[in-house]
């Protein structure tokens, strides 16, 4: 049996385990208890968060930063095997109209199958409308690790994996590494989208997708790219409305020979300069080995002031934020005993970079950290055993 607790995810319910033992022991439905939470910040400054359990996608608003949360909203009105692990998560943005928009990966079979699903609520996330499969090739294959973007003139992007020309080679006789990046786009909140657009062929099959504006209209994605058949370094390119892709270059050059999915995908956000980009990854290249930052150019195809974040075993999953002047970079690193919750911030666009800080402390599992850029501060968005679901303002060092 669920048991709905109305009103007590506050944060006196610090983890799972203190809401079970005031039920009881019996279920209970709640972000501090689901897999792999989202979150995002709406235009009047309120959190909605998305999150899985019971083979059901939930959302949940708070109007206190995360305090207390509404009663959790069940998407899916059947069960899904819908993803949650790190990489692969719901995404949920808020339009200015109020517009709810949610999609997420659903498994088919246990051999790496799933369909890319959407839905969306109309009503200020009362209801939602009936799941839609976006990817339109109609086969049982491969397509996971969605991502979701909606531009400032509200076009609406879902790229993902997608393994459709793997299978059409494989019955060509043909090889073919790793999967393809896919792409549908909604000129109206995602009432209808466009067919599927490819982006490039060769993508490695579970990293998740970094997303980023470019221009008004346009999308910039970075994803990790199969090159020469055994390395997995890094590419980009700029998405357009109209599903031309142009930029497509490699974004770096780590020289990582691995037959075999990291599962880490990168981070990126807009900088300063028109068309460069912050982009932070995971390698364990010959050339560069850890968490690294970089700054690329779209105009030049390159990616500059390359430096070294955590060379340290165990670190992994940046993630990047941008707030007027200042960016912050979060990640989880490891010191032999319990994983850490790091933070470094630039006020240089970039050039230098401050002293890690240290967050938290936990020996007991623990997601990948998430940063939320909303109108009044970025704020940490981060579940673990120990410490159930955090939204926090991370701020900056004159805030501290």
């Amino acid at each position: 049996m669920t048991t709905l607790l109305w009103g007590v995810d506050a944060a006196a319910a610090e983890n799972c385990q203190s809401l079970r033992e005031r039920s009881a022991g019996q279920q209970v439905i709640s972000i501090h208890c689901g897999g792999a939470p989202s979150a995002t910040v709406d235009a009047d400054g309120r959190l909605w968060a998305a999150f899985v359990q019971d083979k059901h996608v939930y959302v949940t608003r708070s109007d206190d930063n995360g305090v207390t949360y509404t009663t959790p909203v069940r998407v899916n009105s059947e069960p899904e095997d819908t993803e949650y692990n790190g990489e692969n998560r719901p995404k949920i943005l808020v339009a200015e109209d109020g517009t709810v928009l949610l999609s997420w990966t659903t498994k088919t079979s246990p051999n790496f199958t799933g369909e890319i699903r959407f839905t969306r609520s109309t009503d200020a996330g009362k209801t939602f409308e009936p799941p839609r499969t976006m990817n339109d090739d109609g086969l049982m294959t491969g397509h996971r690790f969605d991502s979701l973007f909606l531009t400032a003139s509200g076009k609406l992007y879902l790229t993902w994996i997608d393994k459709r020309d793997l299978d059409a080679s494989a019955a060509r006789g043909e090889t073919y590494p790793g999967a393809a990046i896919y792409y549908t786009i909604s000129d109206d909140l995602g009432a209808s989208f466009t067919p599927n657009f490819r982006v490039s062929h060769n993508s490695c099959e579970c990293c998740r997708i970094a997303m980023a504006p470019h221009g008004d209209d346009e999308v910039a994605i970075l994803w990790r790219q199969i090159y020469d058949e055994h390395i997995r370094d890094h590419a980009i390119a700029v998405l357009g409305a109209q599903g031309e892709v142009s930029g497509l270059t490699r974004a770096t050059v780590d020289d990582w020979f691995i037959d075999a999915c990291p599962h880490h995908g990168p981070t990126m956000v807009q900088a300063a300069q028109p068309g460069q980009y912050h982009i932070s990854w995971f390698s364990d290249g010959n050339l560069h080995s850890g968490i690294h930052y970089g700054r690329h150019d779209m105009a030049t195809g390159t990616t500059e002031n390359i430096i070294q974040v955590d060379g340290t075993p165990g670190a992994g999953h940046p993630f990047l934020a941008r707030d007027d002047n200042t960016l912050y970079m979060v990640w989880k690193g490891f010191d032999g005993m319990a994983s850490q919750l790091q933070l470094m911030r630039s006020q240089d666009d970039g050039a230098t970079w401050s002293a890690p800080q240290t967050l938290y402390n936990t020996e007991r599992a623990s997601d990948h950290p998430l940063l939320v850029t909303a109108p009044h501060g970025v704020f940490l968005s981060w579940s673990s055993e120990e410490f159930g679901y955090l939204f926090t303002e991370i701020g900056s060092d004159e805030k501290q």
